[in-house]
């Protein structure tokens, strides 16, 4: 069975040219495209993974009129010469322009470019990842699990000072992957990393990534029949050295980061902000959407559900940490978040109202604390986690998969581990919260009696939302925190579709 569908839109069939053992090719012409259509069991559905435009020149009313009722996101070409209207539908639903003009390098890049696996992971400077080699003289400690810290002179010559493990898969042959280190300096201090490939037990190649490029997604990889490789860690000058995380993700070649299509920003305090923005039928409402945890694969929530609502939706990852850290932080952050859910709204032409934010677990208090910011029609949680104190001054808490994971939040929150800080951690989203008008947002809410992660807080949610006269449906089932994830995607699902229903019939 093949990998993924492809309708070929052109004068010229390049389906002989096309290895169809992955890919199902299927050609017409612009002009035989509705007779094709009218063919199929429901002629208003792309049945195609994507579409692929072959023509030299786009102007057709006929087959633009096509592509404004077909999904976003779905359309890919490579024609220089385009009608100004045939552009703007084009860009309305966000299609993917490639340099590529011939049948391999189409094939090429729908398979390696074009697939929605999302892959992306950490290498973390964790006691298990990170093996340290401070040099004689150079000071090194831990702060929590992942946070590796240096300080000292370490002279105007490059000199190792650790080396992370690499795993079989991390990395493929002919394949390259974007990375970027997540880490702080201070004074003159600078660090380097150098990816070094192995075949025959002899060193077969060697990339290096210095300084400010660290900063920025750089490609590492795409290396032959490699049979494995190490990352070595450098440094030079003086002052303080803090890793934490780098980041290793397929390359898409500039078409997203774990999406095709998605967004990749960094605030000025060097923090990443993922979003992945479908325009769906352009219709409110707007969903948005923040993942859960991500302890051990990079990727965005909810895609699949949500493209079968239809609607609007924004998705946001937060992989800082070991898994993320509750869609919060600095300022800055906060506002290249709110400024993305703006910016998505403007392109609508959509209000505050025409907004619904959702969540479950770690996400589930992003999207009640954004309400301040966005004021919202409604929000749909589940599984809420609000009391970040308490959860992460739990000392019994992290266990299996969590490991530490809560203990490194609070130290990101808070800038220190102190017992004294449970209060005021505790307080974040009530604070943030407290001015809005809660009669005026419809809350969704699916809990477990039995969640053991932060089950003490709910009397407290449930007492805010009566005191501020909140309109909230809940729903409630027996187990614990990890329990019932298919009756909680049913719920969040059947009360976005409830929404979107009762707020279309209103406008």
């Amino acid at each position: 069975m093949a990998d993924i569908s492809v309708l070929q839109i052109g004068d010229n069939d390049w389906t002989a040219q096309i290895d169809t053992t992955h890919i199902d090719w299927q050609h017409t012409t612009i002009l035989d495209l509705p007779t094709r259509l009218t063919r199929q069991k429901d002629p208003y559905v792309l049945e195609q993974t994507y579409v692929v435009l072959t023509d030299n020149e786009l102007s057709s009313t006929l087959l633009s009129s096509q592509i404004s009722e077909w999904p976003a996101l779905r359309v890919i070409y490579f024609a220089k010469t385009i009608t100004p209207d045939f552009q703007e539908i084009l860009a309305e639903r966000r299609a993917f322009c490639v340099q590529d003009t011939t049948p391999k390098a189409i094939q090429n890049r729908l398979q390696t470019d074009f697939e929605f696996d999302q892959i992306g992971f950490p290498t973390r400077f964790s006691e298990q990842q990170f093996m340290p080699m401070p040099p004689t003289g150079i000071h090194f400690k831990r702060a929590g699990r992942f946070s590796a810290q240096f300080s000292g002179d370490f002279g105007q010559v490059w000199q190792q000072i650790g080396t992370l493990k690499t795993f079989v898969g991390d990395l493929v042959p002919h394949v390259e992957n974007m990375v970027w280190l997540d880490y702080d300096q201070t004074q003159t201090v600078a660090v380097q990393l150098q990816f070094v490939f192995y075949k025959d037990n002899h060193i077969q190649a060697v990339q290096t990534v210095t300084g400010d490029a660290l900063r920025q997604q750089h490609t590492i990889g795409g290396i032959d029949d490699y049979q494995d490789y190490q990352i070595l860690i450098f440094a030079k000058g003086a002052g303080e050295l803090d890793l934490h995380v780098l980041h290793q993700r397929r390359s898409r070649h500039g078409l997203g980061t774990l999406l095709p299509g998605d967004d990749w920003q960094m605030t000025d305090d060097n923090e990443e902000v993922l979003s992945y923005f479908n325009p769906g039928d352009r219709q409110a409402p707007l969903i948005v959407n923040f993942s859960g945890i991500r302890l051990h694969v990079d990727g965005f929530e909810m895609r699949g559900p949500l493209n079968e609502l239809g609607t609007p939706y924004l998705l946001f990852s937060d992989v800082r940490m070991q898994g993320g850290a509750f869609h919060i932080g600095s300022e800055a952050y906060e506002q290249k978040i709110i400024e993305t859910i703006k910016k998505a709204m403007k392109t609508l032409n959509l209000q505050p109202e025409d907004v619904i934010l959702t969540g479950y677990s770690m996400g589930s208090l992003p999207a009640m604390y954004y309400a301040a910011d966005i004021k919202p029609h409604a929000i749909v949680v589940a599984k809420p986690l609000i009391s970040l104190g308490t959860l992460t001054g739990n000392a019994e808490f992290p266990r299996e998969v969590n490991q530490d994971w809560t203990l490194d939040v609070r130290r990101f929150l808070a800038g220190r581990m102190h017992p004294d800080d449970t209060d005021m951690l505790d307080s974040i989203l009530w604070q943030h919260i407290e001015n809005v008008d809660w009669s005026k947002i419809a809350v969704a809410l699916f809990t477990l009696k039995q969640d053991e992660y932060d089950g003490q807080s709910l009397p407290q949610l449930l007492k805010f939302f009566e005191e501020n006269k909140t309109p909230v449906i809940h729903t409630q089932e027996v187990g614990t925190h990890t329990a019932k994830i298919p009756e909680m995607i049913v719920f969040i699902k059947t009360q976005l579709a409830n929404l979107r229903d009762s707020m279309r019939e209103g406008r």
